[in-house]
This record gives C-alpha cells, sequence and structure tokens, in this order.
C-alpha cells in the first residue's frame, strides 16, 4: 500500500510534471514557506531554501535509487561542517539531515528490494552483529540507571546507536555483490584523496578567508589549534583531530590494498594515494594518528609474517620511522610527530594520565556507571548537577568507562574484538584472493579506529561512521561471495 501511494503522488508531482491538483498544492506550500522564512530569517532563507530543496530532491533519490543514494550521503557527509564556515552560522542541522537521509536509504530500500528471501543467517549469527545488539541493549537497559537524571541525554545516544545499526545492516544489504564492494572501495579512497588534497593545500598555500575567521572566532578553538608556531589543518572535515585519524584509516586501506594488488600501475596509484594521507595526517597534527598508523601497519605485519613482501615493508618502514625520528631536519610538522613518542615527557599525556587515575574510583564503585551523556561538555547540557558534568574524559574508552560502567566498558570491548575476531577469521577461511585482500584491508582499518579511541572518541562522528559499520558489514558479505565462488567453481569442476 505505501508503494502503491508512493508511485501514485510520483505521477502526479513529476509525471505529469506538477499540472494537477497536487503539483498546484505543492506550489502553494512553497509560496507560503518562502514567504514565510524571508519573513522570518531575511537574506538566509535563500540559502536555507536551496538546502531544503536540495534535501528533498535527495530524499527522493533516497526513496528510488537507495544504492545512489548511499554515495551522495557520503559524499555531502564529508562537508557536513563545511558550510557552517563558508557562511560563519554557529551550527546547522547538516547532522540531522543526513540522518534523515541515512532513514530514507533504508526506506528506500524496503520499497526496492526483491521479494525473494535471501538467506542471511551468516549475518544475523556474525559476532560483529551480536555484539552491537548487545550493545544497544544496554543503552535501553541505561534508562534505569538511578545515577543518570536526563531522558534526553539517554535517547541522544539511544538515537546515535539505532543510527548505526540501521547503517550497519543497510550496508549490508546494498553492498550485495563483489562489483559493488569495489566501488566501494573506490569511493572512499576518492573521498580520502581530495581530504588530503585539501589538507596539503591548506599547508602549502593557507587557508581560505573563512576558514582563518573560523579558526580564530573563538579563543579555546585558537589555542587548541595553534601549536609549536603553526596551524593544525583539518581539510573540510569537523576538525583536525577527526581528519588526522580519517587520513590514518585510509592510509592504512590503502598501503594494505596497493601492496596485497598485482597490477603494478594501480599499485603505484595507491602509493600515491597513501603518501597524500600519511602527509595530510602530519598536518593536522593529530598525535593520536601518529600511533594508530603504526598500529594499524603492526597489525597487518602480524597477519601476513610469513609473506616474503612484509619482510621488505618492515625494512621500509623502519628505515623511514628512523629517519623522520633521529634525522636533523627540523620543523614543526616533524617536531609534532616526534613527541609522539615522548611518552611521560609529554605534557597532554600526562594530564591525561592524571585524569585517568583520579576518575579510578568513581569507575571502580559505579558498574553501570554515571549515565549517559553525564561526562565532558553533554554532562554540563543535560546533567548539569552530576559528579561527572564537565570531566573531559580525553578518550572513546574512558568516556564508556564513565557513563555506562565497567560492566558496559567490557561489553563494548567484547563487540570490538568481535569485529577484529571475525576479520582474521575470515581473512584465514575465504579461498578468493581478491576478497581476502579486501578482507584483510578492512580489518586493518577497523583496529586502527578502535586503537583511536584511547586518546580520542574516533566513533560517532560523520563521516566516520559510513566508513566504519559499513566495513563490518561487508566483512561479513565478502564471506557469503566467497562461498558462492567456491560453490560455482565447485559446480563447473563436476
Amino acid at each position: 500500500m505505501l508503494k502503491n501511494a508512493y508511485k501514485n503522488v510520483s505521477y502526479q508531482l513529476f509525471g505529469r510534471k506538477m499540472n494537477s491538483p497536487a503539483g498546484a498544492v505543492a506550489f502553494g506550500i512553497f509560496s507560503l514557506i518562502f514567504s514565510f522564512l524571508i519573513l522570518k530569517l531575511g537574506y538566509i532563507a535563500g540559502p536555507l531554501l536551496i538546502g531544503v530543496i536540495a534535501g528533498m530532491i535527495l530524499f527522493i533519490i533516497c526513496l528510488t535509487t537507495p544504492l545512489t543514494a548511499f554515495y551522495i550521503t557520503i559524499f555531502f557527509s564529508s562537508f557536513a561542517f563545511f558550510p557552517q564556515r563558508v557562511l560563519g552560522i554557529a551550527s546547522l542541522p547538516i547532522s540531522t539531515c543526513m540522518e534523515l537521509l541515512i532513514y530514507g536509504i533504508y526506506i528506500g530500500w524496503l520499497l526496492n528490494r526483491k521479494h525473494v528471501r535471501p538467506d542471511d543467517s551468516l549475518f544475523y549469527r556474525s559476532p560483529s552483529t551480536i555484539g552491537l545488539f548487545i550493545f544497544v541493549l544496554l543503552i535501553i537497559v541505561e534508562l534505569f540507571n538511578p545515577n543518570m537524571g536526563s531522558f534526553a541525554g539517554w535517547f541522544l545516544y539511544l538515537r546515535k546507536y539505532v543510527l548505526f545499526i540501521v547503517i550497519y545492516y543497510t550496508s549490508y544489504k546494498l553492498l550485495d555483490s563483489l562489483e559493488k564492494i569495489r566501488f566501494f572501495i573506490k569511493f572512499w579512497i576518492f573521498i580520502a584523496l581530495i581530504a588530503a588534497l585539501y589538507t596539503c593545500k591548506q599547508q602549502w598555500l593557507g587557508f581560505f578567508g573563512f576558514e582563518e575567521r573560523w579558526v580564530k572566532s573563538d579563543p579555546v578553538t585558537a589555542i587548541l589549534y595553534f601549536q609549536g608556531g603553526t596551524w593544525r589543518k583539518f581539510s573540510f572535515l569537523a576538525g583536525a583531530a577527526e581528519a588526522g585519524i580519517l587520513m590514518a584509516v585510509m592510509a592504512v586501506f590503502t598501503i594494505v590494498i596497493g601492496i596485497g594488488t598485482a597490477d603494478r600501475k594501480k599499485r603505484r596509484w595507491l602509493y600515491f594515494c597513501s603518501i597524500c594521507m600519511i602527509l595530510a595526517m602530519s598536518f593536522t597534527g593529530t598525535r593520536t594518528a601518529n600511533i594508530i598508523l603504526i598500529g594499524g601497519m603492526v597489525f597487518y605485519i602480524l597477519m601476513t609474517i610469513n609473506h616474503k613482501s612484509t619482510f621488505y615493508f618492515v625494512l621500509t618502514g623502519l628505515t623511514l620511522i628512523g629517519f623522520l625520528l633521529f634525522s636533523p631536519i627540523d620543523n614543526p610538522t616533524l617536531h609534532r610527530f616526534r613527541t609522539t613518542f615522548y611518552g611521560s615527557k609529554d605534557e597532554s599525556l600526562a594530564i591525561r594520565d592524571i585524569n585517568r587515575r583520579s576518575i579510578q574510583p568513581y569507575i571502580h564503585a559505579h558498574p553501570m556507571g554515571g549515565g549517559l551523556a553525564t561526562s565532558a561538555e553533554e554532562g554540563r547540557y543535560y546533567n548539569p548537577t552530576h559528579p561527572l558534568a564537565g570531566f573531559p574524559p580525553d578518550s572513546g574508552f574512558l568516556k564508556t568507562a564513565l557513563e555506562v560502567g565497567w560492566v558496559g566498558y567490557a561489553i563494548a570491548m567484547l563487540y570490538y574484538l568481535s569485529l577484529l575476531s571475525q576479520g582474521i577469521h575470515y581473512y584465514f577461511k575465504v579461498r578468493n584472493k581478491e576478497i581476502r585482500l579486501y578482507i584483510l584491508a578492512f580489518t586493518c582499518s577497523l583496529i586502527v579506529v578502535i586503537l583511536g579511541l584511547y586518546t580520542q572518541s574516533a566513533i560517532g562522528q560523520l563521516p566516520d561512521i559510513l566508513f566504519f559499520f559499513p566495513a563490518g558489514a561487508v566483512i561479513i558479505r565478502l564471506l557469503q561471495i566467497d562461498r558462492s565462488i567456491v560453490q560455482e567453481d565447485t559446480i563447473k569442476t563436476t
């Protein structure tokens, strides 16, 4: 019924080119909205109206061609924070619009799905799926946490994790063939390369005027971004930390695929992309990105320790790191990279360690935590009288332990462990070399994101969630595709 109603409205509006009663009503509503916006908002009404119209068009695309809308959403989510800087407006509902588009993609898949019921048993019984659903159940149970006083704060997190499930499930359904997964990989490398080149432009040619105004508009932001005599770069993403982590994730991703690719032309292109991303990562001044990049490559080495190419990669990597650490060359970017390995000598890291030790008694005494949205600035807004309100966790792991307790922290760690163990298990289980390479690349990227949680809240920001959760779903789909290929080969041989 819903599908028939949608087709009827679509015909009245577009099939008859608005020459219908429905078209007249649509024009009337549009005129009233436009008049009201100009009266209330003035010059901002024009760009806002363009955004609304674009959003309506995108939502229609979501309903008709959800796979196309999926890539459009990834692209626009990468620029979600860019309009705020250009227009000089503190906050725009871009994230909410992206959220609506994601739900629109899911509805579009429901409307366009085939009636043949596929065998999705592997998806539902996979460790990552079970782990994610258990963690969402924990979020629901947290509603009854007596330490939390804000329903709005709890609902904010519930809505976020429901969105994660929708992304995870919809990605699994949409990326149902090897050709589609290949395009997904190419598209993300393209997005990351654009972000990397834009970061390099900021480093070598400077900020645009609107970017300079944004970074200097708030004294706290200016202090955070101007360090070591230079400005940290942030591309068109949410900030320097988010840009650095995304560059580290995608650099590992492209390096792994590049090493495993037989085609020399493709390998050189992937290495070029990797170099651009590593340069961009260093320009963001995000020291966490340096560590997690190395951590991802160490994981790759352990997974492929018996490969000849891994030996040469280790020699090259150690030589390069040794040169960066001990060469007589010095500049602000290289100096900040070196401070990553200072350990206890680094003042920022020392302050974070002091904060962690000071809050440990609270974590031990509250197995269910202080409640969702009770720490950091969220705590000030939703639970201003809470003991954790305003406490800076400076870590995704610590924030989890504070808000859902050591019980919730253990569940979260089991979920992350299930993601990695699933990737490792599938890597050694599949037979197709191309599929094995993709599983390895996605698994190495996932561990980079998870390592980033030690010092940053690396999961939950746009556009990262549109890579992290689809990656877990794609790994499952790749195993299914490998099984079907093996089955087809068996039938051909018999």
